[in-house]
């Protein structure tokens, strides 16, 4: 028994060796005064960087919505691995796969949960070797809500985006 705990041991730091944390995250606002519409995102994020390609993580956030008197609070969890697939010097290219959910509740009204399969394409810039700019271009992959509402995550079905609505910005302090 020692013997398979002491190999376990082993595997297990051989895999972590070269692993580190991040943290980090984005925070996000927008305001449309002709339809007053307020929207808030703080989404914090954490890491853990298996190797040279690979890193899994989770975002676990918050999202306002105000939209003519009516307020919107909700949560968001969408754990992902990241694949990195292209690297020059300081700037990298990656995939992230994942699911999202999200439940939100507007006063007076039952919750909305919506949630997400698919794929981010984002870029990281290392400034430095503890801290990194890192953007998400989009989305591609299946979305759908409990009531058919439309909520954080946008319309509901198959499909991809790469507009300005699903560009999200955000820096990683790396230990």
């Amino acid at each position: 028994m020692k013997k398979i705990f002491l190999v376990a041991v082993i595997a297990v730091m051989s895999l972590t060796a070269n692993a580190q944390v991040y943290l980090g995250g984005a925070i996000g606002a927008w305001r449309d005064f002709d339809a007053n519409e307020t929207s808030i995102g703080l989404l914090p994020e954490v890491g853990y960087t298996l190797n040279d390609n690979w890193a899994i993580g989770t975002v676990i956030g918050w999202n306002y919505h105000y939209n003519n008197g009516g307020k919107y609070n909700g949560l968001e969890v969408a754990p992902y691995a990241r694949y990195t697939f292209l690297k020059f010097d300081n700037v990298n290219l990656f995939l992230d796969g994942g699911f999202g959910f999200y439940t939100g509740k507007v006063k007076g009204f039952d919750a909305i949960n919506e949630w997400e399969v698919g794929v981010k394409p984002g870029v990281a810039v290392n400034l430095t070797d503890k801290l990194s700019f890192v953007t998400h271009l989009g989305f591609l992959g299946y979305r759908k809500s409990d009531n058919g509402a439309l909520g954080v995550f946008g319309n509901e079905g198959f499909g991809c985006t790469l507009n300005g609505n699903a560009l999200t910005f955000g820096l990683y302090f790396n230990f």
